[in-house]
């Protein structure tokens, strides 16, 4: 045992150096589960080579995919999902041309800014600078009935907003414009009668259009038009800053509440009517400052003889068979069972980008589509088999998977061992995420594990039967830290029992039961070993 946790501590929270510049590099865009990029990078570089073709069949946002690329692999990815294409796609993008983007900028600003930005005209002015003040935003609710608020800014020198109570006629103002006529194009479509996480119909939104304002889905049907008439890339990255503002310009946000943070469609009493044109203008110059970024990174890679490998993101399922002994190394992060609900939470972007899929072989827990634990391990399964078949011998697989469930931890690690993966390496590493989503309130995970298999003879000697419960493993563990003088803490000692039970599942041929071991219980499983130790 002390062999093994010597090995998970040495791979507990390894502190990396990098540079947090390029960081931006991966917020073109919103998305759920994705790596720190410097770790992503330290796997590829580890187990496989130059030239290799490395892939990642649930390429998400595509940070497996550029962190190939980027260091002279040749990258395959999958998704089911089309924002995740768009995102992973938009991601990977090089060779930009800066000053051919900065033409259709301004061509869209020409041709965009001042219909929009009229819409959110006052008759105040700026006191710095003297030019006319527009909302940023205005609130809308219960709350604020009769007495509507909003921040005013100065377009011209970029103030940083002023508070403001509407007037009674500013208040009527906001009701004329639901009389706007919205000639082009819009997701007049609507929403599945039934979502896992619906907590927006109870307020007679049915339709994608019910999101918004009208004077809101005016503006985006107005830039959303114009952008269909770019060509190229260029199209591609400001459809990305389009799809990065439909969420934050929707009912779905407010003063308080960021759209999508408690991971569903919470469309909250008092929400606020956010300026178009201010956050499309705030996401295309992230996406140019990106851009950049990569680019710098790519010229730095350059110069150390490293040059960006090929690349393809294609719109199929996990589930699709791959070409056998053709991958040289996987890195995936697969869906965490019923935490994230893809194609829920995409329904938005994917209806303004005029695309949909069949979640039939999504790999989820979802009653409404009748997936629950068994579904969802055997579909995860499928796709393990997919990978083992189509790794070429002795290769390397690295499984991110944060779950909070043991007994999907258990299915997922023994399959592996009954393919006959050879288990490696488990590391830990603290997740991104803001302190509300990792909060303990939660029962959330605070780390990813990192689970490395090679596709070779297992051999039979490195098992044993040995009667073990987590029980034992707790109190195990925590005498290994008294006498290492490691610093004890739930996080910590959760996270060594998570990667010591991983190898535990795999080498000990008796079984051990988990089903009672989670995250919610495992403070009192704690508690418990404490008192009766004492």
């Amino acid at each position: 045992m002390k062999e093994i946790l010597d090995k998970i501590i040495n791979g507990l929270y390894s502190d990396e150096n990098y540079q947090k510049e390029y960081s931006q590099i991966y917020k073109i865009h919103k998305y759920w589960a994705r790596k720190p990029w410097y770790i992503v990078e330290k796997y590829i570089n580890e187990y496989s080579n130059i030239d290799d073709t490395v892939m990642d069949p649930f390429c998400g946002s595509g940070c497996t995919g550029l962190e190939a690329v980027i260091n002279n692999r040749n990258f395959i990815g999958r998704d089911l999902n089309p924002a995740a294409i768009q995102i992973s796609k938009g991601t990977l993008l090089n060779n930009i041309d800066f000053e051919n983007l900065a033409k259709d900028l301004e061509k869209i600003t020409c041709t965009c800014k001042e219909k929009i930005m009229n819409l959110y005209l006052t008759k105040y002015l700026c006191p710095e600078c003297g030019h006319y003040l527009y909302y940023k935003y205005i609130n809308i609710g219960p709350k604020f009935k009769n007495q509507y608020s909003g921040m005013l800014y100065c377009d011209n020198c970029k103030s940083k907003g002023i508070k403001h109570k509407l007037t009674k006629e500013e208040a009527q103002d906001l009701q004329n414009y639901n009389a706007l006529n919205i000639e082009k194009w819009v997701p007049n479509k609507s929403f599945p009668k039934k979502f896992y996480k619906d907590r927006f119909s109870y307020k007679g939104i049915s339709l994608i259009t019910d999101m918004y304002t009208k004077r809101n889905l005016y503006a985006l049907s107005v830039l959303y038009d114009e952008i269909q008439k770019l060509k190229g890339k260029n199209k591609e990255l400001f459809l990305l800053a389009f799809t990065n503002t439909v969420l934050h310009v929707s009912k779905l946000k407010s003063e308080n509440v960021r759209p999508l943070g408690v991971n569903n469609y919470w469309v909250p009493d008092d929400y606020i009517e956010e300026n178009v044109w201010f956050r499309f203008e705030d996401r295309i110059k992230n996406i140019i400052k990106a851009k950049k970024q990569q680019l710098k990174r790519e010229l730095e890679k350059k110069a150390h003889d490293i040059n960006y490998g090929s690349w393809s993101i294609n719109n199929v399922s996990a589930l699709d068979n791959i070409e056998e002994n053709s991958i040289d190394y996987f890195f995936t992060d697969p869906p965490y069972g019923d935490a994230i609900q893809y194609s829920e939470l995409s329904y938005i972007w994917n209806a303004w980008i005029n695309k949909s899929y069949d979640t039939k072989e999504e790999i989820i827990i979802n009653p409404v589509q009748n997936k629950g634990i068994q579904e969802f391990n055997e579909l995860l399964s499928k796709s393990l088999e997919n990978i083992y078949n189509a790794l070429k011998p002795n290769k390397y697989f690295t499984l991110c998977f944060q779950n909070k469930n043991s007994e999907i931890w258990k299915a997922v690690i023994l399959k592996c061992r009954d393919l006959g993966f050879k288990l490696i390496d488990t590391s830990i590493y603290n997740t991104y995420g803001s302190p509300f989503n990792k909060s303990w309130a939660n029962f959330s995970p605070k780390s990813d594990i990192y689970v490395t298999f090679q596709k070779s003879d297992i051999g039979k000697n490195n098992f044993y039967s040995k009667k073990e419960t987590v029980e034992d493993i707790i109190y195990k563990i925590r005498l290994y830290m008294k006498e290492k003088n490691i610093s004890e803490n739930n996080n910590r000692l959760y996270d060594l029992t998570m990667s010591y039970l991983i190898w535990t599942l795999y080498y000990n041929k008796q079984d051990i039961t988990v089903n009672k071991f989670n995250i919610k219980s495992f403070s009192a499983l704690v508690q418990n070993d404490i008192s009766q130790k004492h």
